[in-house]
């Protein structure tokens, strides 16, 4: 992402490993003279656009800043940052060009609150490994920061992590960005095309809450019961963010033993579970880890998590339009692969945990 001066305008920064040696062992024997600039803490200052502009001014900054040292600098702003050590780590092999890419995802990247949430479901999921290990393939799917920055940020974030999340099926969640603008997800081929921001009505719940940093998308990517993984029928989610948990929650429905018990209701305005369909998408729960919103042709559908990595089963609740109800009519469906603790009864029986987490909910 800093590589070379025709892309990022500095000076490339590619240094080789018995240069720093011998830097490190002047650095032993006496002090730098820019040490003062760090008399509190090496790791807050200066910020990485000026530490691009002094190591391109002369040898006396460029030795200032060695990898070992930025290195340092990029570990402490994971867990300074807002993004967690327990979230996500940078390869220890990464070189100069690429650590002062990491440490400007970290530093000036933007928060990872969405992202984060992506990734845990993911991991509760059983479809990736917490910390996610980057490496510098991860850092240049973005070419440079005007290419990370033109596109939303948590499509951008998604960008750098989607392939660490494997559905086991030979498909990922990798999110691919064409020359043209055209988002793809998943595969890169023209079905699995991501309408990113697309225009919605005024009225529309999404329009009216829609983020900047995390927009809507509309796709026909869909993973059913008979493995096709291009539906016919277009659907919008709330969020990019949601999209990602909605390809998720796919793979993992499809995948694994589920048990349920629901009923309809009638839609009557002013209710819970009219506010839960009617708030913003964005709003959390109590009670709940994560959720996903979006809309088909049924209508407005949400799913609340009620388990998180304690739990060694995954619980949700789904709320929608009626699949087999009057027009009128909701579904309100309690689902887990929680064990049963007997071999019949009512669910609530079987599945003591599960009918605990839905009524906090």
């Amino acid at each position: 992402m800093f590589a070379s001066p025709d892309r990022h305008g500095v000076a490339s920064t590619r240094s080789h490993p018995q240069q720093e040696q011998q830097q490190q062992h002047r650095a032993g024997s006496q002090q730098h003279p820019l040490t003062h600039l760090f008399a509190e803490d090496r790791c807050r200052l200066p910020n990485i656009s000026t530490t691009l502009q002094l190591r391109a001014s002369a040898a006396c900054f460029r030795d200032a800043f060695s990898s070992t040292q930025l290195r340092s600098r990029v570990s402490h702003s994971v867990g300074r940052g807002g993004i967690g050590t327990q979230l996500l780590r940078f390869d220890p092999s990464l070189e100069m060009g690429d650590l002062m890419a990491a440490v400007w995802i970290a530093e000036e990247g933007g928060p990872w609150d969405e992202t984060r949430e992506v990734l845990q479901w993911a991991s509760q999921c059983g479809f990736c490994q917490l910390p996610i290990n980057l490496t510098a393939d991860d850092i240049n799917t973005h070419p440079n920061k005007t290419a990370y920055r033109s596109v939303a940020r948590v499509l951008a974030q998604l960008m750098v992590v989607g392939r660490h999340v494997d559905f086991g099926d030979g498909s990922r969640l990798q999110i691919f960005r064409h020359d043209n603008g055209e988002v793809r997800a998943i595969k890169d081929e023209p079905g699995f095309r991501l309408a990113v921001n697309p225009p919605l009505a005024a009225h529309h719940l999404y329009q009216q809450h829609r983020l900047q940093h995390d927009p809507p998308v509309r796709s026909r990517i869909y993973s059913p019961l008979i493995n096709r993984l291009v539906s016919w029928d277009p659907y919008t989610d709330a969020s990019s963010s949601s999209f990602a948990k909605k390809m998720i929650f796919h793979h993992f429905y499809w995948t694994h033993q589920i048990n349920d018990t629901f009923d309809y209701l009638r839609y009557v305005g002013g209710g819970r579970v009219d506010g839960l369909l009617t708030q913003s998408p964005h709003t959390p729960v109590a009670g709940c880890t994560t959720t996903l919103s979006r809309e088909d042709d049924i209508g407005d559908e949400r799913q609340l998590v009620l388990t998180d990595d304690s739990h060694n089963f995954i619980a949700w609740i789904r709320i929608g339009g009626s699949l087999m109800g009057d027009v009128d009519d909701l579904d309100v469906c309690v689902q887990t692969t929680e064990a049963p603790v007997c071999a019949s009864g009512a669910f609530k029986d079987r599945f003591p945990v599960t009918t605990r987490l839905a009524r906090v909910a």
